[in-house]
């Protein structure tokens, strides 16, 4: 292994440390910021990065989901950007949601507390509402009119 190759060896097995990637996708107003590898104080500024460049504006970006299922690891500086990526959104009124990553990054979460302040779900799909089933949205609805009266006031008599 070349001193350029990022990784360990123990027992002669081969450990590779994977680079920590970090995407968001905008999706109309909803953005998903999907991190991979381990998030900690070397990696964090990528995610600040990102997620400044979503700031949210009133035309833009007003849902950011936090998908953490790629992480492999995460320590205090990953709660840390998590609980300013709330506060920011609390202060700008815009949604934050995040996707439950692994059971070492979910311990994490839930013994800090940082669990109960936000929106955590299983499934991105989970934040979508459910659409009606197709036979629904084709029943015709007949037979329900309102009465509707009109009346004309005018300001002026007329003789």
């Amino acid at each position: 292994m070349s001193s350029s190759e990022p990784g360990a060896s123990i027992a002669g097995k081969k450990f590779v440390v994977e680079p920590f990637v970090v995407s968001a996708d905008e999706h109309r107003r909803t953005a998903m910021v999907t991190m991979r590898g381990e998030l900690d104080l070397a990696t964090v500024s990528k995610v600040t990065d990102a997620l400044e460049r979503l700031a949210p504006r009133a035309d833009g970006v007003r849902h950011v989901v936090l998908d953490l299922r790629g992480l492999t690891f995460m320590d205090s500086n990953g709660v840390r950007v998590f609980l300013k990526q709330r506060q920011f959104a609390r202060t700008n009124h815009y949604n934050l949601a995040v996707v439950r990553g692994n059971d070492s990054i979910q311990r994490l979460l839930a013994l800090t507390g940082i669990e109960e302040l936000l929106v955590v779900v299983d499934d991105p799909e989970d934040l979508v509402p459910q659409l009606p089933y197709p036979e629904a949205s084709a029943v015709e609805h007949v037979g329900a009119s309102v009465p509707v009266v009109v009346t004309q006031t005018s300001a002026f008599e007329h003789p």
